[in-house]
């Protein structure tokens, strides 16, 4: 093998050079030189993942998922048992809170009705009280009324008094209504 490389051998080994360490010119443009170079594919290398990547990844994070999936699993037991815990201290406040309101209304019911009995005896005794002052207050009326209606019986209203209570208008009316009734 010659000593001298060959120019071509050269440039490769400059191109490879060249890609491993990057230029500072290279690397402070990102203008591109042309408009068409917009349009080209990217040079830059881009990493694909392999199922070699993939299992170190894996194994990477398996201790997180298994201690996560741990965490899952106590949170989710602690959520359901504070929840039936929730639950039934709710029942168990609606049960009292439930009773203590019928006994409430139990309590209001024989106070209303005791309150009830007692304004319902006042308010009798006062309206027998205030329909005696009242029968008392017109007796003068009643007296001067009585007067009246008796001189105008044994005066000239004699007849008029006959006619109006005669027991006979009885017979009168029933065959007035009668014929009435059959004839329409």
């Amino acid at each position: 093998m010659p000593t001298t490389s060959s120019p071509r051998h050269f440039n490769s080994e400059q191109s490879t050079t060249q890609q491993s360490t990057p230029n500072k010119r290279q690397s402070t443009n990102l203008l591109p030189k042309s408009k068409m170079a917009v349009f080209a594919a990217s040079t830059n290398p881009t990493t694909i993942l392999t199922t070699q990547n993939t299992k170190t990844i894996l194994a990477l994070l398996s201790p997180a998922f298994t201690n996560s999936l741990y965490l899952a699993t106590i949170l989710q037991r602690l959520l359901s048992t504070t929840t039936l815990f929730l639950l039934f201290r709710s029942y168990l406040l609606s049960i009292f809170l439930l009773q203590q309101s019928y006994h409430a209304s139990k309590i209001l019911l024989i106070q209303s009705l005791y309150a009830s009995s007692i304004a319902c005896k006042k308010s009798y005794w006062a309206s027998k009280k205030g329909t005696r002052l009242l029968w008392m207050s017109t007796e003068g009326m009643r007296k001067k009324l009585f007067m009246e209606f008796m001189i105008f019986v044994l005066g000239g209203g004699n007849q008029l008094i006959l006619v109006l209570f005669w027991p006979g208008w009885i017979i009168v009316g029933g065959g007035i209504w009668g014929v009435w009734s059959l004839c329409g």
